[in-house]
């Protein structure tokens, strides 16, 4: 299922926090790189070797000029870091939930209007668990995936465009093992997907158990099944 669908019913409010949320999470990413230059500033200050290469300092220079030069720009970097990391955080977080919230009442909607013989194909007891797993899901995927990874590539892009501003021979070195990083995340990519859908059958077919076997347990404890469904619950709790 492509992810842009999950945006095809948003509203104009949705979609005001998408746009918030998603420039706050590239402006956070493109702050936080600069943490490295101020540590390196920090170390230039106390060494008296080479200056501060934000303020633009020759050799040397006064420390205490030095550190209160890049003590300003701490504060400025924290204020806006903190700022910019609230805004995408909860805006994406509201706007998971408003997405979710609105696919649950299409869900039950379209649910309603089946025929009978889609209940009688499917198994009615494995909803309940699916519904709520299922959201969950998408709702953790939107509200904190989407908005990491929003957050890890322009930090990425910003710390590329750092290293190759002030150190650009070792930067080109480490990009050249940037291809071999791409694979590695990709194959746990793939991994933590499979998972992800494994997780989801096995939570349904739990629901199922536990919700058939509940609805039934008069008739279960009167015929002497309880091991049963114990060993029934079991087998796919081991698939988990």
């Amino acid at each position: 299922m492509s992810l842009t669908k999950f945006f095809s019913y948003i509203t104009l409010y949705d979609k005001l926090l998408l746009t918030v949320g998603t420039v706050s999470a590239m402006i956070a990413g493109a702050i936080l790189p600069s943490v490295s230059l101020i540590m390196g500033n920090v170390a230039s200050a106390f060494s008296g070797g080479g200056g501060s290469s934000i303020s633009g300092g020759g050799g040397g220079g006064d420390i205490i000029s030095n550190m209160g030069f890049i003590a300003s720009y701490v504060v400025l970097i924290a204020s806006s870091m903190f700022l910019f990391a609230y805004l995408f955080f909860a805006f994406w977080q509201h706007l998971a939930e408003n997405i979710v919230t609105d696919l649950r009442k299409r869900y039950i909607r379209a649910l309603m209007k089946q025929e009978i013989a889609f209940f009688e194909k499917s198994n009615v007891n494995e909803l309940p668990s699916q519904i709520s797993e299922v959201f969950e899901t998408v709702k953790a995927s939107i509200g904190d995936q989407i908005s990491n990874l929003l957050f890890a590539i322009s930090t990425c892009l910003a710390g590329i465009v750092y290293a190759l501003t002030f150190a650009p021979i070792f930067a080109l070195i480490c990009l050249a093992y940037l291809p071999v990083l791409l694979a590695i995340i990709g194959i746990f990519g793939s991994m933590v997907r499979a998972f992800t859908i494994n997780k989801l059958n096995t939570i349904k077919h739990l629901g199922g158990v536990a919700e058939e076997t509940l609805t039934a347990i008069k008739v279960v404890a009167g015929f002497g099944r309880e091991d049963r469904e114990v060993r029934k619950f079991s087998k796919y709790a081991q698939r988990a």
